[in-house]
């Protein structure tokens, strides 16, 4: 049997293990991610920190998800659930800001959020053969991307960086 035939017939309809993975793995940290942000939303004090976790949860988690949850089921693949979101009525009522997590605590930790999801993007992205997969990931990645570029220029403007260490 020549080698070359065995790739031939391969279905060019079907995912491949690696790119479902690939999206399960991104839809599932977003799903986690967003009852975090929902947390540090009710934590943050920051009228701009605020703005940028809000803005993190309608305009990259939500519509992310969905996406995703979207193109796996019509391959009749499962998705990540997603969890009620039960606390929502906790973000800024009920809780006191700040009583337990700091804003630049709250920054950094959402900054350290962002590079593992621009990881697992690229996992992602680079385990996908599929035009349509690639696609789908590769405009996840650039929100993504555009939303740590945001977090970065607030932990200027705030003085929140952390010098990462010197040699």
């Amino acid at each position: 049997m020549d080698i070359k035939s065995l790739f031939k017939n391969t279905p060019t309809d079907k995912l491949h293990w690696g790119e479902a993975l690939g999206l399960w793995d991104i839809a599932r940290y977003k799903v986690m991610g967003l009852t975090i942000l929902e947390i540090f939303l009710a934590q943050a004090k920051d009228r701009d920190l605020k703005h940028s976790l809000s803005d993190g949860v309608e305009m990259l988690i939500i519509p992310h998800i969905e996406k995703i949850q979207k193109f796996l089921h019509q391959y009749g693949l499962e998705s990540p659930t997603v969890p009620q979101r039960k606390n929502l009525d906790v973000v800024g009522k009920k809780i006191e800001p700040n009583t337990f997590i700091e804003d630049d605590e709250i920054a950094n930790d959402i900054r350290e959020i962002f590079r593992f999801g621009l990881e697992l993007d690229m996992k992602g992205l680079t385990s996908s053969t599929r035009d349509d997969v690639r696609s789908l990931i590769w405009e996840i990645l650039n929100d993504d991307y555009k939303g740590f570029d945001a977090m970065l220029k607030l932990h200027r403007k705030k003085n929140w960086l952390i010098p990462p260490p010197t040699v």
